[in-house]
C-alpha cells in the first residue's frame, strides 16, 4: 500500500465524486476525500461497504476558505477537485451562490497544491457548460470541440435571472480561472479539466431523497417514476462511470498536461430513454412514461469526441447506462420509502 499513489479526490460524497473514488481504487490508487461531514463519510460506507477501511476522509467544511485544503493535499501525488456547487434554481445571487463558489473553491485546491511538492496534476471537473455556446440555435448541427469556448461576458453572468446561464458560467470562469493561475504562478504541477455534458449512471453516493438527485438523473428519474410526465428534452449525455475513468485517465496521461477533455457519448432524447426502458421493462409500463410525439431533431448540435476515444476512452453503450439508471433509481426510491 505505501507505494501506491495518493489522489486526493474533493467532494468525495458527491454524484462525480464518489464514482471517482470507486474508479481510482480500481486503478491501485489510494484516495484521500474530502467531505463535510463525517456523517456523510459513514453513509456513503453504508451505502457501499465494499468501501469501508479504503477512502481516508478529511473534513473540508467550506471550499471557499482561504487554503481550504492546504492541509488535505499533505503527501498527495495528485488531486482530483470536483467539488463546486451545481443547482440552478432558487438562486437570488448569482456572485455569492454560484460564480465566487466554483472560482474559489478551484483556486484554493491548486493553492493547496502548490504547497505539496508531490503533486504532478491537478484534473478538474469542468463542464460543457464551459464550451458550449447557448446562444446559438440548437439546429445549427454544430459539432463542439476541445477548443471552443462559452462566450458569456462576466457582466452577463452577473445580470441574469436564469439559474441555468448563472450556473454555466460558473463553470465559464472557475476553468479560466484556474488556467490563468497556472499561466501566472508557474506552479511545479500542471492541470487539466474534464468537460462532460448531462451525466447519467446509477448513483452510488449519500442523498436525502429523490429530489436531491442531479438534474441529469433528474430527467430520467420524471420518466420513470410514475408520473406519466414525459419532458421532452433532448441534448448531450455521457455516463457517469465514463466520466470516472476521465477523471484517472487525465491523472498522468502525457498529452494531456494543461489539457482538456470533452467527455461524450452523444445525443439523448427522453422518448429513446421511454422506448428502451419499456422494451427491457414491459412490466414497468404503469411507471414508464410513453414517448411523446416530439419528433428527433437530428441536426441538433453535437460534441466531437474523437480526441477522448484517441486517448483510449471507451463509452457505455446509452441502453446499458440507462438500464443501469433506471435499476439504481428505483432500488433508491425504494429504500426512501422503506425508511420513513
Amino acid at each position: 500500500m505505501s507505494n501506491q499513489q495518493l489522489a486526493l479526490v474533493t467532494g468525495v460524497t458527491g454524484f462525480i465524486g464518489a464514482h471517482v473514488a470507486v474508479s481510482l481504487l480500481n486503478k491501485g490508487y489510494r484516495v484521500r476525500g474530502t467531505v463535510r461531514s463525517m456523517e456523510k463519510a459513514n453513509e456513503l460506507i453504508r451505502l457501499n461497504p465494499e468501501l469501508k477501511d479504503k477512502i481516508e476522509f478529511v473534513i473540508v467544511k467550506d471550499i471557499m476558505e482561504p487554503y481550504a485544503f492546504k492541509d488535505v493535499v499533505k503527501d498527495c501525488d495528485y488531486v482530483c477537485h470536483i467539488a463546486s456547487p451545481f443547482f440552478v434554481s432558487n438562486v437570488t445571487d448569482n456572485k455569492a451562490q454560484l460564480l465566487d463558489p466554483a472560482v474559489q473553491g478551484t483556486l484554493s485546491a491548486l493553492e493547496a497544491a502548490i504547497t505539496e511538492p508531490k503533486v504532478k496534476r491537478v484534473v478538474i471537473t469542468s463542464s460543457f457548460a464551459a464550451v458550449g455556446d447557448f446562444t446559438k440555435d440548437p439546429s445549427s448541427g454544430y459539432a463542439y470541440s476541445e477548443k471552443d469556448w462559452n462566450p458569456i461576458s462576466y457582466e452577463e453572468a452577473l445580470k441574469t435571472d436564469n439559474g441555468i446561464v448563472a450556473y454555466c458560467a460558473s463553470k465559464v470562469f472557475a476553468e479560466k480561472a484556474a488556467r490563468e493561475w497556472v499561466k501566472e504562478k508557474q506552479p511545479h504541477f500542471d492541470i487539466c479539466t474534464i468537460n462532460p455534458p448531462y451525466v447519467y449512471g446509477p448513483t452510488i453516493h449519500p442523498m436525502n431523497s429523490m429530489d436531491s438527485l442531479n438534474t441529469s438523473n433528474q430527467i430520467l428519474w420524471t420518466v420513470i417514476n410514475g408520473s406519466k410526465v414525459q419532458p421532452s428534452i433532448q441534448s448531450l449525455q455521457v455516463d457517469v462511470r465514463d466520466v470516472a475513468d476521465a477523471h484517472v485517465l487525465a491523472l498522468d496521461h502525457p498529452k494531456l498536461g494543461g489539457g482538456r477533455v470533452l467527455v461524450s457519448k452523444g445525443p439523448f432524447f427522453t422518448n429513446t430513454i421511454s422506448k428502451i426502458l419499456l422494451d427491457k421493462f414491459p412490466e414497468k409500463k404503469d411507471v414508464i412514461s410513453e414517448p411523446s410525439d416530439v419528433p428527433f431533431n437530428d441536426k441538433h448540435y453535437t460534441i466531437d469526441n474523437s480526441f477522448s476515444k484517441s486517448l483510449g476512452m471507451k463509452y457505455h453503450s446509452e441502453e446499458q447506462t440507462y438500464i443501469d439508471t433506471a435499476v439504481n433509481l428505483w432500488e433508491r426510491a425504494k429504500q426512501f420509502s422503506e425508511s420513513k
